[in-house]
C-alpha cells in the first residue's frame, strides 16, 4: 500500500544515514575493489598465489585502486609482486 511504501522509504533514508549502514557499504566497496583487482591479475597472468590474495585483505579502497593501476601497467606477476611487497 502507499502508506507502507512511504514508511519503507523513510526507514531506508534513516538507515542510510546510520554509521552501521555506512560501514557495511564501505566494506562492500572494499570487497568489490579487492575482487576486481584479483580478476584483473588472473586475466593478465593466470592463477595468482594465495599469499598475494591474502595481502589485499584489509587494504583501503584507495590502496586497492593504486594496486589496480599497477596491475594494469606491469608486464608480469613477479613485477606486480615486487611492487606489492614494498
Amino acid at each position: 500500500t502507499p502508506l507502507v511504501q512511504q514508511i519503507m522509504r523513510w526507514d531506508m533514508a534513516v538507515l542510510r544515514e546510520s554509521p552501521w549502514y555506512q560501514e557495511i557499504e564501505q566494506i562492500g566497496i572494499q570487497q568489490g575493489a579487492r575482487r576486481q583487482l584479483i580478476r584483473v591479475l588472473e586475466q593478465r597472468f593466470g592463477e595468482i598465489p594465495h599469499e598475494v590474495e591474502v595481502r589485499f585483505e584489509g587494504e583501503s579502497v584507495e590502496k586497492l585502486e593504486s594496486l589496480m593501476d599497477s596491475a594494469i601497467a606491469v608486464n608480469s606477476l613477479d613485477e606486480f609482486v615486487s611492487i606489492l611487497f614494498i
